[in-house]
């Protein structure tokens, strides 16, 4: 009874102190934090909110100010200088709440709109939900007053226990403790300096935690964040950004504006968050590592935003072209190819089981849970282990204060968002997403000094404060602060990393010391005009990087239909930094790559642009897109299809090491040395898991003596010949000191190119006492310097590219008639931009030595065959139309260009003037009415057309189209009904057709679909439980036309395509096809031609009873009429196949009727009577059944399963499919529990 009485007591005391401390005490003191400020996410239970050490802190403060003068140490803040900040910040509340906690529009996670000028007129923004004015400042009062140590536990002095939930301030006056600074370290602080430190201090804060997650309302870092605002562009931030515009992918930082690459959550912006190199990041605390340790183990997902992460289920009224991915998740492989892979936007699908990179290089996400949190979206294992250190699990473990001595944020980051709760007990501390932010403001910013450049932070902020914050030293002071910040050096040129919303950080930190808080008379300076060096190139190159880096800088896999992904070789940073080398500093001798003139202002600015257009746009063609930095083998015999191994020493009839310098530059040439042995560098993209086809070997250099004959390497049969006398175009059958074939951006080639840059740049430079950017390195001796796997190689590649830009194009003149780049150049600007010859002259410069052909030129090459000059050409176009946005002028009729919007490919061609060959159609059968029986029966034939002529009047498209195509059409059903298409007003010429989300499309007699020219998108792609029935009608794939396009787009287009598309058996698509359709791949009159019917992933699956199916017909190789992949399955009764079948990676096709297997070929009849003849390849566990069925009569009967064919069972499900969650519905809860009612009551 004593110990229940006691208790009672105990009861009764608690809760007088909990109405004092929650409800009493606010109404005088500080208004306590919203309730709304904690978040849960969609898919998981709503957590219990205990009562944080921060709010129990907080209403102490009447009698803190008591003791206020005796803590004036110089770590912390007195209480009565915080009061005296709030009381100034009060004042100006309405338009702090206004201006600073404000979210855009299309992000607000608010439920009511704003509400007594919350938002001033025009602005697109609602009040934040998730950060809040009254919860900054609960912050902001334990981080000055308190510091680090207030509120800590200590496992000595003070234990933590399971009943105790607040810490003490013992600690606080500790000399090592830190604090937010609000002037403490003055002896008069409450004077109008020491105030104004404080406010500037907080306002620089401020400004930076706007942009980097009060704008979107969020916690969580999101796969495709974006760069800045571009104020030039039509979106978020721009000309007409005074209304509610919805989230638009081309904004977003994503490959051609729809593909996020899953593995984003490893790092963006150039960053790896989990493997961060010690020259970028000090980690250490008294010669101690301080980093998270990487566990692959942990399994973690970012909170689910609601208007930003794709939901499943949830309408969105942009619809097609416009589906943000889902969000962050981190978690071990289950299984060999098991690979997060892409998510593409356009689709709303997650392509999984992929080796899909991202920027960052990873294929994977275990390990890659350190992803960017907390107001100023803190992240990387250095910043969230120095956290855990002063503020976690690890400072309590090592007898040191904690205020979270049970939270282990290395183990847990997610805690900081309030996302995996049950992981720590159900616990959401709150106040954790600005209590990160401020010690990253503490630890990186406030205690910043560099020596190099003599720039300590709290000195450079009095001085600013001093000399009444002119705008100039603002302006100076705010970009250093956010570079600090961000990239952790005070210079901009100390890192090619990009500061994100730079102009956002400057422009907030401004409009709140001059608009809100009146201080200083900056504000009314003038404003000085653009100086348009290469400073100012730069910054607006950085504000184009999510554009760059998603239609520049992208390469194609090969084992996804050439779908694009950022370029592994090629990265934004390496391309920065050497344009800052040739560009700032120059490549030796007064060379300098071109970007901008100060003295011709924009124009020059303008031609700076135009010349590095000039330059992406053929090195996209000749590295970048093949994501190659050595050459490859590219030159073949077409009817052999052999491959000469000695094409190392020369392609397209050139011999490399005879390409010596003219007289004049003779001494510069390297010498081909005869004992050379070399072999180029792979890279990891053209390797397994990334391609898993046969190609050639890697070009290599070794003397006669070892390799009298270098042979071929034949491709149909994937064999390798080096006995056998076979040259290359120029007729070389050996390999003897050819160690000089393309590398670089350029692939730059020759004994004179390499010589030049040696002789400039390298060892030879340095030999003779010359400036030089690399005096170790002797590009002669050993060309493969440029590409080998060092890091240092990732700007050299780039910067052996701008020198010889540099060399061959900038200094280009022909005297005979007199014809100079430089002035060509601005000849281009000066009229408009619209005269194509510029571009082709320049394309030729590079590639041949003249603009003119015949050439006059000692530098010539002497070939008659260039790839990629329409390409280059329309490269260039794009690049200055799409993402440079340049005024450019109409271009002459045949120019191709593509129209103004965003998520292109910028190397697709628009329709040519010319008329095009048709796709080759197949001989057909006549049509028949549906038959819509499981099993082939005869049917009724009608003499209606299948295919109809390419000169027919396109449709208009009955539903806004739109496509990452940048010059096709493509129109999207996903609306789950059925369309019928069975005449020429509902058919569909150039046009791509997707139908996605358990929507099904009906292809009758009379109806057609044929793909737009020149793409490699199918003309009709099934995903996401979609189905397809064809009775009648064509399908065409894209048409590849010679005339117009060259290089990796020679290729036919697929005809159709049923894809799975979430990895899921629920989510596979069908297809049947029944006498009468016609499914035909495109031709490829100097490619490939494309595959008929494509059928791809586990649960997708196609019936055949019927129809004709015919690969397109190509120059190098002829298209499937059916390819399988995937554990996908194809069932045929009957139909007519024109070209070979595949079947890849545990797919399996069944032939059903009376057949016979002769290694490579089937025959045989179907149940009508049909013969069949065809052959078949298989690889990867692909499967051939040829099944007997009981109508049929068969002398040899076939067997009933698999044929010298393992069994392979499916792959499993992957694990994150984060378009499909695994949640039960209210009704389905409901049925479950009735269920169990029933069954127990049946027990009973």
């Amino acid at each position: 009874m004593k110990m229940m009485r006691y208790n009672r007591r105990l009861l009764i005391s608690l809760a007088a102190i909990e109405i004092f401390a929650f409800a009493i005490v606010p109404l005088f003191i500080l208004p306590p934090l919203a309730s709304s400020s904690s978040t849960t996410t969609d898919n998981e239970a709503s957590p219990q909110e205990y009562p944080s050490p921060l709010f129990e802190e907080t209403n102490k403060g009447y009698q803190q100010q008591q003791q206020s003068t005796t803590r004036r140490t110089q770590g912390i803040a007195p209480l009565n200088i915080f009061l005296l900040l709030k009381d100034h910040f009060n004042l100006h509340r309405p338009q702090l709440e206004n201006f600073v906690f404000q979210s855009l529009r299309p992000f607000s996670t608010t439920n009511t709109d704003n509400q007594i000028n919350y938002s001033t007129a025009g602005k697109p923004t609602l009040p934040s939900r998730m950060y809040t004015y009254d919860d900054f400042f609960n912050t902001l009062q334990t981080m000055a007053v308190d510091g680090t140590f207030g509120n800590s536990f200590h496992r000595e002095t003070n234990p933590w226990r399971t009943d105790k939930v607040m810490g003490n301030n013992e600690y606080v006056k500790d000399e090592s403790n830190s604090a937010f600074y609000l002037s403490q370290d003055l002896s008069d602080f409450e004077n109008e300096e020491g105030m104004t430190l404080a406010i500037v201090n907080t306002c620089a804060f401020l400004a930076n935690v706007m942009v980097e997650s009060i704008q979107f309302d969020a916690c969580d870092e999101w796969n495709g964040m974006m760069t800045g605002f571009d104020p030039t562009t039509d979106g978020w931030g721009g000309v007409n950004n005074n209304d509610d515009k919805p989230i638009r992918l081309n904004e977003l930082s994503a490959v051609n504006g729809r593909y996020f690459p899953a593995s984003n959550a490893c790092g963006q912006n150039g960053r790896l968050y989990q493997e961060e190199e010690e020259e970028d990041v000090d980690c250490s605390i008294n010669d101690v590592d301080v980093s998270c340790p990487v566990d692959p183990l942990m399994d973690m997902r970012a909170t689910v935003h609601p208007k930003y992460n794709y939901i499943p289920g949830k309408t969105v009224s942009e619809g097609f072209r416009n589906q943000p991915p889902p969000e962050f998740a981190c978690g071990k492989k289950d299984y060999e190819g098991d690979y997060p892979g892409y998510w593409d936007g356009y689709t709303a699908e997650f392509v999984q089981d992929v080796a899909y990179p991202g920027a960052n290089g990873r294929i994977d996400v275990e390990g890659c849970c350190f992803w960017g949190r907390g107001a100023l979206q803190t992240k990387g294992t250095c910043a969230l282990g120095k956290f855990n250190y002063y503020f976690g699990k690890r400072a309590y473990d090592e007898d040191r204060p904690a205020r979270y001595p049970t939270v282990d944020f290395c183990k847990i980051p997610s805690v900081l968002c309030n996302t995996n709760v049950a992981q720590y007990g159900g616990v959401v501390y709150p106040e954790l997403r600005w209590m990160v932010a401020f010690h990253q403001w503490i630890e990186g910013v406030q205690s910043y000094s560099n020596d190099d450049t003599k720039w300590e932070y709290l000195p450079q902020l009095k001085l600013l404060v001093g000399k009444g914050l002119l705008k100039s030293d603002v302006r100076i002071f705010i970009d250093k602060v956010s570079s600090v910040l961000t990239r952790g050096c005070d210079e901009y040129f100390c890192s090619p990393h990009t500061i994100n919303f730079l102009e956002q950080r400057r422009d907030n930190f401004e409009t709140l010391i001059y608009d809100i808080f009146k201080l200083g008379n900056g504000r009314f300076e003038p404003e000085p005009p653009p100086f348009y060096d290469y400073e100012y190139a730069e910054k607006w190159l950085h504000l184009k990087r999510p554009k760059i880096e998603g239609n520049i800088l992208t390469s194609k896999h090969h084992e996804l239909g050439r779908v694009q992904y950022y370029s592994q070789a090629y990265r934004f940073l390496p391309f920065i930094s050497a344009l800052r080398t040739t560009a700032k500093y120059g490549a030796g001798d007064g060379r300098y790559f071109f970007v901008a003139d100060p003295g011709e202002g924009l124009r020059g600015f303008n031609a700076g642009l135009v010349n590095l257009a000039s330059f992406l746009a053929n090195a996209m063609a000749e590295s970048i897109d093949h994501d190659s930095c050595e050459e490859f083998h590219w030159e073949k015999d077409i009817a052999t299809g052999r491959y000469a191994i000695s094409n190392s020493c020369g392609q397209n009839g050139r011999n490399y090491g005879t390409e010596s310098c003219p007289p004049w530059q003779s001494f510069m040439t390297c010498p081909a040395a005869t004992d050379a042995e070399l072999q180029a560098s792979i890279s990891e993209t053209s390797e397994p898991p990334f391609r898993l086809g046969p190609k050639p070997p890697p070009f290599q250099c070794m003397p006669k003596s070892n390799l009298p004959s270098s042979g071929f390497w034949e491709e149909p049969t994937n064999t390798l010949d080096n006995n056998a006398n076979y040259p290359n175009s120029y007729g070389r059958t050996d390999v003897e000191g050819c160690s000089f074939w393309g590398r670089g951006v350029l692939h730059t080639r020759g004994t004179c190119n390499f010589g030049k840059f040696n002789f400039h740049v390298g060892a030879r430079a340095a030999a003779q006492n010359r400036p030089s950017l690399y005096p170790d390195l002797d590009f002669c001796s050993d060309p493969g310097l440029i590409c080998s796997d060092e890091e240092r190689t990732m700007d050299i590649r780039w910067v052996v590219g701008m020198f010889e830009w540099i060399d061959r194009v900038q200094d280009y003149y022909d005297s005979a008639l007199d014809w100079n780049y430089m002035r060509e150049l601005y000849k281009y600007v000066d009229g408009g931009m619209s005269d194509d010859s510029f571009i082709d002259k320049v394309n030729l410069i590079l590639a041949r030595g003249c603009h003119l052909y015949p050439c006059s030129s000692y530098f010539a090459v002497e070939s008659d065959r260039f790839l990629y000059s329409n390409e280059k050409r329309t490269n260039f176009r794009n690049i200055l139309k799409l993402l440079f946005e340049l005024p450019l002028s109409e271009a002459s009729p045949n120019t191709p260009v593509a129209p103004p919007g965003g998520g292109s490919s910028f190397v697709q061609p628009s329709e040519p003037v010319v008329n095009r060959p048709p796709t080759k159609p197949p001989t057909v059968r006549p049509t028949t009415v549906q038959v819509q029986t499981p099993s082939p029966v005869k049917s009724v034939t009608t003499n209606a057309p299948t295919i109809l002529p390419v000169t027919a009047e396109p449709t208009t498209p009955r539903v806004p189209t739109g496509s990452p195509i940048e010059l096709s059409d493509i129109t999207q059903w996903n609306d789950g009904e059925t369309h019928v298409i069975n005449s020429k007003e509902t058919s569909f010429l150039d046009e791509s057709i997707v139908v996605t989300r358990g929507t099904t499309f009906l292809l009758e007699p009379g109806g057609y679909v044929e793909a737009p020219l020149n793409t490699n998108w199918p003309a009709v792609r099934l995903s996401i439980g979609s189905m397809f029935a064809g009775t009648g009608g064509a399908i065409n794939g894209s048409y590849a036309d010679p005339s117009f396009l060259e290089g990796e787009y020679e290729d036919g287009g697929d005809g159709l395509h049923i894809n799975n598309g979430q990895s899921s058996d629920v989510t596979g698509s069908k297809g049947s096809f029944f006498d009468g359709v016609v499914i035909v791949g495109g031709d490829a009159p100097i490619g490939v031609g494309g595959n008929a019917l494509y059928v791809n992933g586990f649960g997708s699956e196609a019936k055949i009873y019927g129809g004709s199916f015919v690969g397109g017909k190509g120059a190098k190789d002829n298209g499937y009429s059916i390819l399988v992949q995937n554990s996908a399955k194809v069932h045929v009764y009957s139909g007519s196949f024109d070209g070979e079948i595949k079947v890849d990676r545990s797919a399996e096709i069944i032939f059903y009727g009376c057949f016979k297997r002769d290694r490579l070929q089937v025959s045989g009849t179907f149940p009508d009577e049909t013969y069949l003849d065809v052959s078949i390849r298989t690889s990867y566990g692909g499967e051939i059944t040829l099944m007997a069925v009981s109508e049929q009569e068969c002398d040899t009967a076939p067997s009933t399963s698999p044929t010298n064919f393992p069994t392979v069972s499916p792959r499993p499900t992957p694990k994150y499919n984060h378009g499909d969650r695994n949640t039960l519905s209210f009704a389905e809860m409901s049925l479950s529990l009735a269920s169990m009612l029933l069954f127990g009551l049946f027990w009973i």
